[in-house]
């Protein structure tokens, strides 16, 4: 499914909710019953949308279009109208809604959802029943406050002002029986609490929660209406600087009274800071991480005062919210010199054995080390070095101006690494915070000149290494293809070559045979023909006269033949030369022996065929021609060699007395035509024989196209045994 179907899809499906929804909301006005809230809030297991109706006090409201809070005396419960309008839900009447205040009754029409933590109503329509009077804000019990439990409902809460929005917000900070939640202020209340830091405050409001996308709750939060104004219990103590001094070693340990909320103060050493943001403070083998929107700018190695409040909801207790005072220059910083590990094991084996580590748990101090870097990542706010030190595996954070040109460094670098220890948060951004267990180390780094290189990786990195390796093996495997390659080259021209010695040794031998057949039995045969045509002459007697005859007829026969076998012997062209050269010189070797005319007929361009084809194709031509000029009576011969995609054809035809093709081939003792079709045979060819007595004779041979590149089609032997065509010469 395309991107595209998959939008038109939801598309439709969003469609066809609201349809329903509508519908749903169309048959409420009929069907929905009037229910009290806390019987909506009950029904949690409830799936879908359901109508409803109910009846209540509207206890706080944000703007026309966003939502409204309505209590009974059964609890309170969020009634959404911007989801309504986006939905398409909302058929109310905007004016009434706009007149709505809090403290005013209603009727609520609508659906009721699941809700993001706890049910809610969207709104279809809000009708205004008249003034009312709003539900009796009642004191939190903590542990249903910090739970969730009073949500929609209005409390009374007193905690401890700790920090002011200096940006306009209307979202202050407070902390009641040692947690810490916010209060959402209308803006007028909001400027005015800016004097009234560190004061106990009485605020009354609408209970609401901060939760995740499961729903889970997280916090509490405090919805203030305008109608409530915060009301001091009792002022600050005093200025900031007044505040009780703790060193930073007992800023969040055991007192025997518990604490009150208030400010403290503390002193130390800066080890690092960033303006507006948070600075590092360390007293001997103790740091503390300390919030502060303080614009003040301080160096490493200063001294400074602090006063803010103690945030314990972190594994390592911080102060936050704090005002800073530089005191003056320190006694000089030195980095603690330390092994990771040291740091690892301290604190393990305290929280192994439940007590305070010893001399320190090492967080938030300035240390240094040895390290090897092992990997650069690139994070939302700059980077990490993944490094190594002796067994410990550890991070070092650095912001984006810091690791850019860390981000240089080759993995394999042996380092000296200098930077804050943080068990807790890392990072200078509080939304990108995230616990760390106890016994795994982030090192935060301030500055380019934290990481110093003490060796730079070997040359020989692993990815060099793999491209050398590849380019070796490429280079080998290379190597290894040309020398198959040049392998089979050579064998390939060793055998042409043998192929060809064998070949020149083979027509070497047949001429030597030849000069020896020439030499002896040739000139041997010619004596003894001599001889009979003398005897023949002397004979007296018919009888005599006849066997000479006879006689001397088989002896031409002989000649003939001897004069045939000569002429094989001495065509090197029947094993490897051209077909058209070899038919040329058969016809002029025939020729010579006639006077009958023989007419060549081939094409310029024959194509190559295998030795055995054409062997036998020429003798099959030889033992038609021979025919022709013995037996037919003819005054022409010709001689037809073409080639196509389909194959060769070879064809002799004469014009001579002809004969019966098949009373011929019946007759015993007649091997010519026989002979004919069996060579044929042997080179999977096929032969047509046409004639009649008075019409010539016509004899075609048709090789295909595949034989012509079969490798089987072998050079015949050099032999001068022919079995095929026994005989066959004298015979039609």
């Amino acid at each position: 499914m395309t991107t595209r179907q998959v939008r038109r899809t939801s598309q439709a499906i969003v469609a066809v909710a609201i349809v329903a929804a509508v519908a749903a909301a169309c048959r409420a006005d009929e069907t929905a019953p009037l229910l009290a809230i806390g019987a909506v809030l009950h029904d949690t297991t409830a799936v879908g949308r359901r109508p409803v109706r109910i009846r209540g006090v509207v206890t706080w409201r944000r703007s026309n279009h966003h939502g409204l809070v309505v209590q009974d005396d059964s609890g309170g419960i969020w009634v959404d109208v911007s989801q309504s309008h986006a939905s398409g839900l909302w058929r109310g009447d905007a004016a009434a809604l706009a007149a709505v205040e809090e403290g005013n009754r209603v009727e609520v029409e609508g659906l009721a959802t699941r809700g993001g933590f706890s049910p809610n109503v969207l709104a279809i329509a809000i009708r205004p029943l008249g003034p009312g009077q709003l539900p009796e804000a009642r004191p939190i019990d903590p542990e249903r406050f910090f739970s969730g439990a009073d949500d929609c409902l209005r409390v009374v809460v007193e905690g401890v002002l700790q920090g002011v929005p200096e940006d306009g917000g209307t979202t202050v900070l407070l902390e009641s029986d040692g947690k810490r939640f916010t209060a959402e202020l209308p803006i007028t209340q909001a400027k005015a609490a800016a004097g009234l830091v560190d004061a106990r405050l009485r605020l009354t409001g609408v209970a609401a929660c901060s939760f995740n996308t499961r729903g889970e709750f997280l916090a509490p939060r405090l919805l203030v209406a305008a109608a409530d104004p915060p009301e001091v219990v009792s002022p600050p103590p005093g200025p900031p600087f007044a505040a009780v001094e703790l060193p930073l070693s007992s800023i969040a340990k055991y007192q025997p009274t518990a604490p009150d909320g208030h400010r403290i103060r503390t002193r130390g050493i800066v080890t690092h800071a960033v303006p507006g943001s948070h600075v590092y403070l360390q007293q001997g083998l103790m740091g503390v991480r300390v919030e502060s929107r303080s614009q003040e700018p301080l160096a490493a190695g200063d001294e400074v005062e602090a006063a803010g409040f103690v945030d314990r909801s972190p594994p390592v207790a911080a102060l936050v919210e704090a005002v800073l005072q530089r005191l003056g220059p320190g006694p000089p910083l030195v980095a603690v010199r330390i092994d990771p590990a040291t740091v690892v094991r301290t604190n393990a084996e305290a929280e192994y054995h439940g007590r305070m580590a010893t001399p320190g748990d090492y967080h938030g101090c300035l240390v240094n080390f040895p390290a090897r870097l092992l990997d650069l990542r690139t994070t939302p706010l700059g980077g990490e070095l993944v490094l190594t030190s002796g067994s410990t595996g550890l991070n070092a954070i650095a912001n984006a101006a810091t690791f850019k040109p860390l981000a240089q460094l080759q993995p394999g670098s042996e380092l000296s690494v200098t930077g804050i220890v943080a068990h807790d948060r890392v990072g200078d951004d509080p939304r990108h915070w995230s616990p760390r267990p106890v016994g795994q180390l982030a090192i935060l780094l301030r500055t380019t000149a934290d990481i110093q290189v003490i060796r730079h990786p070997s040359w020989w990195t692993s990815g060099r290494l793999a491209a050398l390796l590849a380019a070796v093996a490429s280079v080998a495997l290379a190597a290894a293809a040309w020398g198959l390659m040049l392998r089979r080259q050579v064998r390939r021209q060793l055998a042409i070559i043998e192929t060809k010695l064998q070949g020149e040794a083979a027509t070497e031998e047949r001429h030597r045979i030849a000069r020896e057949f020439h030499d002896t039995l040739e000139q041997d045969l010619a004596g003894i023909a001599l001889r009979l045509d003398a005897a023949a002459h002397r004979a007296t007697d018919e009888q005599s006269r006849t066997v000479l005859d006879e006689q001397r007829g088989l002896l031409a026969r002989l000649q003939a033949e001897t004069h045939d076998f000569l002429w094989d012997l001495r065509d090197p062209t029947r094993h490897d030369g051209s077909l058209l050269e070899s038919v040329r010189s058969q016809v002029a070797f025939l020729q010579s022996l006639t006077d009958v005319p023989l007419r060549l007929d081939a094409a310029a361009a024959l194509p190559r065929v295998p030795p055995l084809v054409q062997y036998h194709l020429l003798r099959i031509m030889r033992e038609a021609v021979n025919n022709a000029i013995k037996y037919a009576e003819s005054t022409t011969i010709g001689v037809r060699v073409a080639a196509d995609e389909a194959g060769l054809t070879l064809t002799v035809t004469d014009n001579g007395i002809g004969f019966d093709v098949d009373g011929r081939e019946a007759l015993e003792g007649h091997f010519g035509i026989r002979g004919m079709r069996e060579r044929t045979r042997r080179i999977k060819a096929a032969c047509g024989i046409q004639s009649r007595p008075g019409q010539g004779t016509h004899i075609r041979v048709n090789v295909p196209a595949h034989v012509l590149s079969e490798p089987t089609m072998a050079n015949p032997s050099p032999s001068t045994h022919d079995p095929v065509s026994t005989g066959a010469a004298a015979e039609p």
